[in-house]
């Protein structure tokens, strides 16, 4: 094999060197500079972007706790309003029941003084029955005249 040939070393290395040099001007000298450019606008738009999220980032951070700071607040307005209407709630029914009361026992006094009436007139009804029928019965079985009125006071007297 030629390529280990001791004596063609030097005579390959020459020509290594100079097709080397002729591809590292020809091709890698006018391509490198137009890829550093590319790789750092690369680095520029990768860090435009990260800026560009992180202050979304914030923007969002701050945006939620502005939500989170108003679903409190509405929150706490809910609490007081529905705290403020059991309050009301619990006046107007204690109003109500007052006044229930109150009917009620009107009501009630109303219904005792009719019924006390009512067995007033019953009694008076029941002692006139009474000395009716204990007249009639005194003149039937003693053959004695009494009035029902005579009846009545001597009931009264007892």
């Amino acid at each position: 094999m030629p390529q280990f040939d001791p004596a063609s070393f030097v005579s390959q290395l020459f020509w290594f060197g100079v097709i080397f040099t002729l591809l590292y001007f020809a091709v890698v000298r006018p391509t490198l500079p137009k890829v550093g450019k590319v790789i750092d606008a690369r680095e520029t738009q990768v860090a435009g972007d990260l800026d560009r999220a992180e202050a979304a980032k914030g923007a969002a951070d701050t945006l939620r706790a502005d939500h989170e700071a108003a679903m409190k607040a509405a929150r706490d307005a809910a609490q007081a309003a529905v705290a403020q209407a059991r309050e009301t709630a619990a006046k107007a029914s204690d109003a109500q029941l007052k006044a229930l009361n109150i009917r009620l026992e009107a009501d009630a006094d109303a219904a005792t003084a009719s019924l006390d009436l009512a067995r007033t007139s019953a009694r008076a009804g029941l002692e006139a029955t009474i000395a009716d029928l204990t007249s009639e019965a005194v003149a039937k079985l003693a053959g004695i005249d009494v009035t029902p009125a005579d009846v009545s006071a001597a009931l009264a007297q007892r």
